[in-house]
């Protein structure tokens, strides 16, 4: 459905979120868990608009709950697919691939969820501006992996964060740690990403944040500097389950 103009949340999409913006042509931001392929084909033709029309889909981190889908979704529409050189690992024939940087990532698993990591076709750094959709700039902020990048709309404020910070839909949290995690990195990257100017906050998990969204980071960052740790998360349980909160991203018990 259509949360912003020209953006749209993609509602088959569990566990994960994933965004298609919608202009000239078609670009996914994070592809969900292997099994989303056949909702995301099917929101893009309940729109009006074929797979083909997909040429990109960009990608904020390499965790399968926001990869999964990438490999099959390259065969159904052709989209190029854009990381970060820090979440690839390099093919035999010196092409890069996603991949983990961590115990996790070496798993030679049978299960769909840790399969090997789809062909990436073009890296970005810091800085890069793709040519698409009035200009969408990457912003690299390392700490939830290596390789984490926001991506900013800039003809309207938007960001898109993956699991860099989340929304409720009232207001922003940052990930727990994970495999990979780096903290010191992380605090780094959220007080860097606090300078830019964004209005929207489209997270990996939860509910989009329409408005304020940069006010809102810095306000968090100075009434919390420290960023959540597992003992926090774990201490947070019984009253999101009670409450049937979501359980990603810090707990504001206020």
């Amino acid at each position: 459905m259509e949360i912003l103009p020209g953006v749209h949340v993609l509602p088959g999409v569990r566990f994960s979120r994933a965004y298609l913006i919608v202009g000239d042509t078609l670009t996914l931001v994070d592809s969900g868990l292997f099994w989303s392929r056949r909702p995301i084909v099917k929101y893009i033709q309940s729109i009006g608009r074929r797979p083909d029309e997909l040429r990109h889909i960009l990608l904020t981190h390499s965790h399968p709950d926001h990869t999964g889908a990438t490999h099959s979704l390259v065969k159904a529409t052709g989209a190029s697919v854009v990381a970060h050189r820090s979440d690839t690992r390099r093919l035999p024939d010196n092409g890069l691939a996603l991949g983990y940087t961590t115990a996790l990532g070496r798993l030679a698993s049978p299960l769909p969820l840790f399969r090997r990591g789809a062909r990436v076709n073009a890296l970005v750094e810091d800085g890069d501006i793709l040519p698409i959709h009035g200009g969408v700039r990457t912003i690299h902020t390392p700490g939830h992996t290596g390789g984490s990048v926001c991506f900013l709309m800039e003809e309207n404020g938007t960001l898109f964060s993956g699991d860099t910070i989340f929304s409720d839909g009232r207001r922003l949290s940052r990930s727990v740690p994970f495999s990979g995690y780096d903290r010191d990195s992380y605090v780094r990257s959220l007080e860097r990403l606090s300078g830019f100017g964004f209005e929207a906050v489209c997270g990996g998990h939860g509910a989009p944040l329409p408005e304020g969204g940069s006010r809102m980071l810095r306000r968090l960052l100075d009434d919390r500097p420290e960023p959540p740790t597992w003992r926090d998360f774990l201490a947070s349980l019984p009253t999101r389950m009670r409450r049937h909160l979501p359980v990603t991203g810090e707990y504001h018990n206020h």
